[in-house]
């Protein structure tokens, strides 16, 4: 443990670990700590753990797989996709989207194909790299080239790529920085790199500590900063255009619900679409607060690689 260094800026973490916690969402056994990086301030999931090792923390009922939904559970779920549809390249850092020209784009974590499927709508063709096999099916029958495993196994064409897309998918890599050099690779010169990660110096990471939800104990290995990110970015040699923060409609409901009752009580199945779908209606409240303490539980970053 003594020679662990930060996985975003590879800086010196402080030892020992700040936090201490348990996997709230899932249930995986054990005890998990961060320890937090002296330079940058972003932090490390501990112990180490290898790509190999991360397979157990992911359980079928994990919500980016894309499980079949029937009856009641799959009528709820029509308004909150399409609410999530609506929504998808009007946030921060997808919203730039419109504005480039429909081209190759990579879904890094691309799940069950949900925002590919969405790319391709706009005329995108769209590769996707998921390490879960069943996810990767969902994910072709929408016309995705989804490729099975992680970036550390699959292959890249070198400057194929005008758009990569890391959305909520950089924070569970054990090796990010080597990731984000070889989507770099990947990238076309002035292709366009579009992150979102939790945003590690938010006041309600702050504020909950081992309960706040975005922290998602031990899938989440690296916790970025505002000023993590932009060192990764700037070691991988991509140009940072935008590093902001923005509101996550589940996280503060979820983070008081981890406070009050120590775990989450919707899982999956059902009670999950339900609260997920009343979470997104008290997404204006959670914004306002937001915008009084000047944070944000999401952080997102937009980048290019240099040249033309």
């Amino acid at each position: 443990m003594s020679g662990s260094s930060c996985l975003a800026c590879d800086g010196a973490v402080a030892l020992p670990p700040a936090i201490a916690g348990v996997d709230r969402l899932h249930a995986v056994n054990g005890t998990f700590e961060v320890a937090i990086c002296r330079a940058c301030g972003s932090g490390l999931t501990l112990p180490p753990a290898s790509a190999g090792e991360l397979a157990p923390f992911y359980p079928q009922e994990y919500g980016a797989y894309g499980q079949s939904l029937h009856g009641l559970a799959a009528l709820i779920s029509v308004p909150v996709r399409r609410f999530h549809t609506w929504r998808t390249f009007r946030i921060k850092p997808l919203r730039v989207i419109p504005g480039l020209r429909a081209g190759r784009a990579l879904d890094v974590g691309c799940g069950a194909g949900y925002l590919g499927e969405r790319l391709i709508g706009r005329g995108w063709r769209v590769a996707g790299v998921e390490p879960d096999a069943r996810a990767c099916e969902r994910a072709r029958e929408v016309g995705v080239d989804a490729r099975h495993g992680t970036l550390a196994d699959v292959e890249l064409e070198p400057d194929a790529y005008d758009l990569v897309i890391f959305r909520h998918s950089l924070e569970h890599t054990p090796d990010p920085l080597g990731d984000l050099r070889k989507v770099a690779r990947a990238l076309r010169p002035g292709g366009t790199l579009l992150i979102s990660v939790p945003n590690f110096a938010s006041r309600w990471r702050r504020a909950f500590g081992s309960r706040w939800f975005p922290l998602d104990l031990p899938r989440h290995r690296t916790h970025f900063t505002p000023e993590g990110m932009r060192r990764a970015l700037e070691q991988a040699e991509l140009r940072a255009t935008d590093i902001s923060h923005a509101s996550i409609s589940i996280s503060l409901p979820a983070s008081i619900q981890y406070a009050l009752a120590g775990r989450c009580l919707f899982p999956g199945g059902l009670s999950l679409r339900i609260a997920a779908g009343i979470s997104g209606l008290l997404l204006p409240l959670t914004a306002l607060l937001d915008r009084a303490l000047g944070t944000g539980d999401e952080l997102n970053a937009v980048a290019v690689r240099p040249g033309r």
